[in-house]
C-alpha cells in the first residue's frame, strides 16, 4: 500500500487524520489501489457517480417544475375567480357584436316626461349661427322646446314654530296641549329630516357620519352622527307592525325566493337572511345560520314554492317544491372546467372538461326556455312538455362517473335524489317561478355593498333595526311608494300607520293566487 504526501489526482482522502489504514497519522494515503490501475478507477468511478447525480438533480428539477406548474395554475384560478375583468369586452373581441340597447327581453327605459312646468325661460334667437359662424341671421316663426328637470337647492332650513294652547286637565291634574299636523310631539328635529335620513343610510348606503355630512353641507342641519343612529332605531320600532305583516306575506306567499349573506354584528359572524319576491321583501338578521332561522322566517307550515341554492338549512321548512338554482350550478361547471383547463396539459380529464361544458351549455338551454315563456314565444303548457326531454339528455350527461373529485360532486349533486336532481326542473311546472336565484342574489347585493362600507352593525339591536328598515324600503320600491314619504308616516303614525301605505293587501293576495 502506497503512500503520498499529497493526495492523487487533486483529491483528499475522506478520512484525513483518521485514516482507516494509517491510524491517525497526518500523512495523506490512498486506499488499497496499488493492484488497481489508478486512472481507470478514477474515470469510471466518477462518471458512474456524476451520471447518478445527474439524474437525480434531473429527477428533482422534473418533479420542482411540475408542482411549480401546478401552483401557477391554481394561482390563476384564483386570480381570474377573485378579480374579475372591470372592463367588458371590446366589441371587436367577442365572437358577436353586442347591439346597442336594451338587452332581448328586457323592457327600453326612457325618461318620463314632466307633468307639470314651473316656470318658463324665454331664451331670444342666436344672432351667430353657432355651427359655421355666419352672422345676419333671420328670426323664423317656430320655437325649439327643450325641458330640463333639476332640484332646488335650499341652503337653511325651515324652522316652524308650533304655539300650543294649553288646557287643563281635571282627571290628572296637570296641563296639557295636543300635537299639530306635521308635528313630532317633544322633537326639535321634523319628521322629513329623520326620513331622509334613515333612507340615505338604508338606501342610499351612506354611513352616519356621511348623512350627517349630506345634511350640514346642503341643507345647514347640524347634526351628531348619534342622532342619525336613533333615527334609524326610531323608524324600526314605528314600522314594527309592517315588518310583521311583510313576514305574515312571506309565509303565505305562492313563490318565494330565499338565500342569506355573511354579516358582521359586534365584530362577530353573523347572518343577514332574505326572503322575498316581486311584491315584497323580508331581511332578517341573525347570528346563526341554523335551519331554525330558516323556520322561523317561513314557517314551520310553509306550503309555498321556493327557490334557493343547495343549502340543507332550507329543507327544514319543508316547501310544497323547491328549485334549485341553475345559475349556482353554471358558475360551478365553468369553475371547474376553468380549473382542468389551467392545468398542464397531460394532467388535464378530458372526460370531466366535456362533462363541465356539457352541463353549462345544458342548463344554459333550460334558462332560455324559461326566458321564451315569459316573452310569450311558447306557452306554459309546451314549456312543461320539454321536461322529459331535458331529462333524458341530462341523464345522458351524467351517464359515466368522472375521475376529477369535484366533477363527480358536481354529477352527484344532479342525479342524487336527496339533493338537486328532484329540483331542477320545477319552474316549468309552476307557472311564475324562476330558475335561477338571481332575484335573491339582486336584492342582497346593495346589503353586501353596505357590509363592505360598514363592516356590519355593532350590535344586535342595530343589525335588527337595519333589518326592518331595508323589509320597508325594499317592499316600498316595488310597491311603488314614495319611500320618504312612507317613512314619514311612519314617524307621524306610528303603530296607527295603515298597511296600504305600503302595499295594496288585495293586490298581492290576488298576485299570490295566480
Amino acid at each position: 500500500m502506497g503512500r503520498f504526501k499529497e493526495a492523487p489526482w487533486g483529491f483528499e482522502c475522506p478520512y484525513k487524520n483518521a485514516c482507516p489504514h494509517l491510524g491517525m497519522s497526518t500523512t495523506w494515503a490512498t486506499c488499497l489501489l496499488s493492484d488497481i490501475n489508478s486512472d481507470g478507477f478514477r474515470d469510471g468511478h466518477f462518471a458512474i457517480e456524476a451520471e447518478k447525480e445527474i439524474q437525480a438533480l434531473d429527477e428533482e428539477n422534473r418533479t420542482l417544475a411540475a408542482r411549480v406548474a401546478d401552483l401557477e395554475s391554481r394561482l390563476k384560478q384564483q386570480h381570474r375567480m377573485r378579480f374579475k375583468p372591470n372592463r367588458k369586452a371590446a366589441p371587436q373581441d367577442r365572437e358577436t357584436p353586442r347591439k346597442r340597447g336594451a338587452p332581448v327581453g328586457h323592457p327600453p327605459w326612457q325618461r318620463p316626461k314632466p307633468s307639470r312646468v314651473d316656470r318658463s325661460v324665454p331664451v331670444p334667437a342666436p344672432s351667430v349661427c353657432p355651427h359655421c359662424k355666419a352672422e345676419g341671421l333671420a328670426v323664423v316663426d317656430q320655437v325649439h322646446v327643450q325641458l330640463q328637470e333639476d332640484i332646488v337647492l335650499q341652503p337653511r332650513t325651515v324652522v316652524t314654530e308650533y304655539v300650543h294652547q294649553m288646557a287643563y286637565c281635571p282627571g290628572c291634574r296637570r296641563d296639557v296641549f295636543q300635537t299639530a299636523e306635521g308635528e313630532l310631539r317633544n322633537c326639535e328635529i321634523g319628521p322629513v329630516t329623520k326620513a331622509a335620513a334613515v333612507y340615505l343610510r338604508h338606501e342610499v348606503k351612506l354611513s352616519y357620519r356621511d348623512v350627517r355630512k349630506v345634511f350640514t353641507g346642503l341643507f345647514g342641519m347640524p347634526f351628531v352622527p348619534a342622532s342619525a343612529m336613533a333615527f334609524s332605531h326610531r323608524m324600526a320600532e314605528q314600522g314594527t307592525h309592517l315588518y310583521e305583516d311583510l313576514r305574515d306575506k312571506i309565509r303565505a306567499a305562492d313563490v318565494v325566493h330565499g338565500d342569506e349573506t355573511h354579516w358582521r354584528i359586534d365584530g362577530q359572524s353573523a347572518q343577514l337572511w332574505y326572503a322575498g319576491n316581486d311584491q315584497v321583501g323580508f331581511f332578517h338578521a341573525d347570528p346563526s345560520r341554523g335551519s331554525d332561522v330558516a323556520v322561523s322566517i317561513f314557517g314551520s307550515a310553509f306550503g309555498g314554492n321556493l327557490v334557493a341554492d343547495s343549502y340543507a338549512g332550507y329543507n327544514a321548512i319543508n316547501p310544497k317544491r323547491r328549485q334549485a338554482c341553475l345559475a349556482h350550478l353554471i358558475r360551478k361547471a365553468k369553475e371547474i372546467a376553468d380549473r382542468i383547463e389551467l392545468m398542464p396539459e397531460k394532467k388535464q380529464d378530458a372526460n370531466a372538461l366535456r362533462f363541465c361544458k356539457s352541463v353549462k351549455k345544458f342548463f344554459g338551454i333550460c334558462c332560455r326556455i324559461d326566458q321564451r315563456r315569459k316573452n310569450g314565444s311558447i306557452s306554459f303548457s309546451t314549456a312543461k312538455a320539454y321536461i322529459p326531454k331535458l331529462q333524458r339528455a341530462l341523464d345522458t350527461i351524467c351517464l359515466r362517473p368522472l375521475a376529477d373529485a369535484d366533477a363527480e360532486n358536481l354529477r352527484n349533486r344532479l342525479i342524487d335524489p336527496k339533493r338537486d336532481a328532484l329540483n331542477l326542473f320545477t319552474f316549468l311546472e309552476v307557472n311564475g317561478m324562476a330558475p335561477t336565484n338571481n332575484h335573491a342574489e339582486q336584492s342582497l347585493r346593495l346589503p353586501v355593498i353596505f357590509r363592505k362600507i360598514s363592516l356590519g352593525s355593532r350590535s344586535l339591536l342595530g343589525a335588527q333595526a337595519l333589518a326592518a328598515n331595508l323589509s320597508v324600503l325594499t317592499t316600498a320600491k316595488r310597491q311603488g311608494r314614495h319611500p320618504i314619504e312612507l317613512l314619514k308616516t311612519l314617524l307621524l303614525q306610528g303603530v296607527n300607520t295603515p298597511i296600504s301605505d305600503l302595499y295594496d293587501p288585495d293586490a298581492i293576495t290576488a298576485w299570490n293566487s295566480s
